[in-house]
């Protein structure tokens, strides 16, 4: 016997090796064979179905069976999918055609027949226009098909482009695995049934590849009813709490309402919960009724809905919209009846997959805000179920810039049983500046602009004070904004000069270097125009590019606004301006007005009303004739005289010649000079100190009519005559011992006073030099004291005008009378009189 299996185990071997080539060959293919028998048999005759595809075979689908034959107790079927956008799809079931492009009873997207499992009849035909949106689609699968109906699905053209994450999530429910892979225009045929588990639907998915549109797909074949094995979607929904099933929670008197609720009104508290953290809670007339473990309460949209008789909660709903689509929500708030009080709240995030309709239906109960509801925003809302209007009981709270917990909202108060809406919506406690956001998202690094605190503060010029000034050139004036590094500074400029009052935003340019176009997206955001320069490797560059484009742009203005980087204008600095305009028609040896004054010190100026004539041609704040900057350009040595930052100084006087309009007290501040200089003595004495800047919305200008030069001249001659002369021995205090002069010992407060010293030419500074430093003014070593008029200083100190006159200046024979000697300076640098 053993000899016997022994031979045929040999003949078997040899079989083997002759036929397969060894063991291990006849092996692998034995396992080929399996695993193609196992693929065929799942592809095909899963739980009683066989299904083919039968492109090309011309079926003859108006037969009793779709042209297929099937067992007996199985249902036979044909569907075919649109041919591009030309020719409709084709869906048979049991013989009958449902769907052709014969019966023009198809359309864009998903064309659905719905079977009922039991009688086989066909419940309903549909068309979902899934390249559009997908809630209708979400809602059908949904609330209108009944448990376990079975779906045919062909698509025609397009059906990918809106099957979002809640589409495609309801389609696994009825037993779908592939459709994640749907793409736009590819074809898509599915057999299921709701309830099926995932993965045993009958779906296919042609690609379009390349093409315009995928290849027509016909599948045939037969099928067993049900389809495979079923799960309860039934936990898979959100529950409504009836009346009875409410659970009533901790008693809180009157629902922590201050005072006791009018007849037909009761006492409401929400609480929207604070981040992920702690819950949302809502007190109903002396009960809480929604909250951590009570009634469902959580993440999402918060229901819950009072009947206006008896005043008590009816229905409780809770819809977790961020993970879930609203389609549940949609249909409850579809079954309120009329007079229906709803209280909602949103905790932690109830915007993710809150649709339209739901915001269109809360509109409708008086809902004014819903629409601005955005990721992380916390939101409540009381309304009612055919009120007019909207409502007032309705607060929403902003996420920050980067999704930061917004600061929840906690209120406590009555409720009528009929309640009046307004027909305009009410103004929001705060405001969502997306713009604003958007740009503090794109751009890092602007604390103050971006501070979460404030990025919701709308952003609005304002309207003039003075009606009397809206005819002023000022307000038909182009500004022209030229930013340096610093963005932040850049932002107060912008935030001020759109505070002026009277502002025309349309004449406002920020004129940029290229290098930095996050000032142009800033000036958009601020609603003014913006322009690029060519890059410049310094300030003083960027500034006469900017002023060479604009006056090339305004040839037909009369004046010109330049603000320069790191100012922050006063509240009356176009005002200020505005007061300026008649002299400056009137006087041609006028250049312009510039809204800062260096030696604008807190001890040394403080009449806001006074204005100077100087011969500095300051920038900053500038007020400038366009003819002055043509005259200036005109020349081929501008960048000479001008190619320093404007605070050292441009020399135009033997250029174009003319003064400057100067105030007592600064209409600009000019922040604290950051960065490195090579004159840091001049930048510290001119920047690093304690200035003046008005802060008065308006203040009249006294006298200017006395700028005029003439009468200028006129009123200095007046004023040095009647001054009182000041003592050399202040003046040799003040010297030898580097001190300030503080007060005066001689004259009748506000006499104007008189400083006189000897020059040895009209250029000689040295004294002058030496005085401003005693009184304070600017000083800096190798360079010319500030706000010079023909030799003459004059500043406003301790309630008075202060004169210092040299020797070799024109003012000197007013006073000479008056002089036993001028104080002077010697080589031993001392004063004597």
């Amino acid at each position: 016997m053993r000899v016997e299996k022994s031979k045929l185990l040999r003949q078997i071997r040899r079989i083997i090796n002759r036929k397969f080539g060894g063991w291990k060959k006849f092996i692998l293919l034995t396992v080929c064979i399996c695993v193609i028998l196992y693929c065929i048999n799942s592809l095909f005759s899963r739980s009683g179905r066989q299904v083919w595809d039968v492109g090309g075979e011309g079926l003859n689908v108006t037969d009793d069976r779709c042209g297929v034959k099937c067992n007996a107790g199985q249902h036979s079927f044909y569907i075919r999918t649109g041919d591009g956008s030309l020719v409709g799809p084709t869906i048979c079931f049991e013989g009958d055609v449902i769907v052709s492009n014969e019966l023009k009873n198809f359309g864009r997207g998903l064309n659905v027949v719905l079977i009922n499992d039991r009688t086989l009849e066909v419940a309903d035909i549909k068309t979902f226009d899934t390249y559009e949106e997908e809630s209708s689609l979400i809602r059908f699968l949904k609330k209108s098909v009944p448990d376990n109906f079975v779906v045919m699905m062909a698509s025609f053209d397009d059906a990918a482009s809106s099957l979002k994450e809640d589409s495609i999530r309801w389609l696994k429910l009825y037993g779908s695995t592939i459709v994640d892979d749907l793409t736009l225009r590819d074809g898509y045929i599915m057999v299921g049934q709701k309830g099926l588990e995932e993965g045993q639907a009958i779906e296919f998915i042609k690609k379009k590849y390349r093409k315009e549109f995928a290849d027509v797909m016909e599948i045939a074949g037969c099928l067993e009813i049900p389809l495979g094995s079923h799960r309860n979607l039934q936990l898979m929904l959100p529950e409504v709490i009836n009346e009875k099933d409410m659970v009533i929670g901790e008693a809180v008197a009157n629902c922590g309402v201050e005072k006791i609720c009018e007849p037909n009104s009761f006492p409401v508290r929400i609480d929207t919960g604070y981040a992920d953290k702690r819950p949302v809670e809502i007190c109903v007339n002396g009960h809480i009724m929604m909250g951590e473990n009570l009634n469902k309460g959580g993440r999402g949209f918060n229901v819950i809905i009072v009947d206006p008789v008896d005043q008590k909660p009816s229905i409780i709903n809770h819809v977790d919209t961020y993970t879930f689509d609203s389609t549940d929500l949609e249909i409850f708030l579809e079954s309120l009846v009329e007079g229906d009080i709803i209280i909602a709240a949103v905790c932690d995030d109830g915007s993710r997959k809150l649709s339209y309709a739901v915001k269109k239906l809360l509109n409708k109960l008086g809902s004014g805000h819903i629409q601005n509801l955005r990721f992380r925003d916390v939101w409540y809302f009381v309304g009612q179920k055919g009120m007019s209007g909207f409502t007032t009981f309705e607060q929403i709270s902003y996420a920050g810039v980067e999704s930061e917990w917004p600061k929840e909202i906690k209120k406590a108060f009555c409720v009528p049983t009929k309640l009046i809406g307004r027909q305009v919506i009410p103004d929001p406690e705060v405001y969502r500046n997306d713009e604003r956001r958007a740009f503090c998202v794109k751009y890092g690094g602007y604390s103050e602009l971006c501070d979460p605190a404030h990025v919701d503060d709308l952003i609005k010029p304002v309207k003039v004070i003075n009606k009397q000034m809206e005819a002023n050139k000022v307000y038909a004036t182009p500004i022209i904004i030229i930013p340096g590094m610093n963005h932040n500074a850049l932002v107060r400029t912008l935030q001020t000069t759109l505070m002026q009052p009277g502002i025309n935003t349309a004449l406002v340019t920020i004129i940029w270097d290229e290098k930095f176009p996050e000032h142009g997206d800033l000036a958009q955001l601020f609603g003014f125009n913006n322009r690029s320069v060519s890059g410049s490797l310094q300030y003083s560059e960027q500034v006469l590019k900017a002023l060479k484009l604009a006056v090339d742009q305004h040839t037909d203005v009369e004046y010109l606004i330049v603000l320069e980087e790191e100012l922050i204008l006063a509240p009356d600095f176009l005002n200020f301006m505005a007061q300026c305009v008649e002299i400056l028609n009137a006087d041609e040896t006028l250049l312009g007005v510039s809204a800062w004054n260096f030696n604008g010190y807190e001890d040394v100026s403080g009449n806001k009303e006074l204005v100077y004539r100087v011969e500095e041609f300051p920038g900053l704040g500038l007020f400038i004739k366009t003819s002055a900057l043509q005259r200036l350009f005109q020349y081929d040595n501008i960048k000479q005289c001008c190619n320093k930052r404007s605070w050292y100084g441009w020399n135009v006087n033997s250029l174009i010649g003319g003064e400057i309009l100067i105030p007592d007290v600064s209409r600009v501040f000019r922040q604290v000079y950051q960065g490195a200089d090579n004159l840091e003595d001049y930048i510290q004495a001119l920047f690093n100190r304690p200035r003046l800047t008005n802060l008065e919305q308006e203040t009249t200008l006294g006298n200017m009519n006395n700028l005029a030069e003439k009468v200028y001249e006129d009123i200095l001659q007046e004023e040095l005559t009647k001054a009182t002369i000041l003592t050399t021995n202040q003046i040799t205090q003040c010297y030898q011992k580097g001190s300030f002069i503080k007060e005066f010992n001689q004259s009748a407060p506000g006499i104007p006073i008189i400083v006189s010293y000897t020059q040895e030419s009209e250029n000689d500074l040295s004294l002058l030099q030496k005085l401003c430093k005693c009184f304070g003014l600017f000083s800096s070593t190798n360079s010319k004291p500030k706000n010079l008029h023909h030799g003459l200083v004059r500043f406003y100190y301790l309630h008075r005008n202060i004169y210092l006159v040299g020797s070799s200046t024109r003012y000197y024979s007013y006073v000479e009378d008056k002089l036993k000697i001028p104080i002077h300076v010697n080589k031993d640098e001392y004063l004597k009189p």
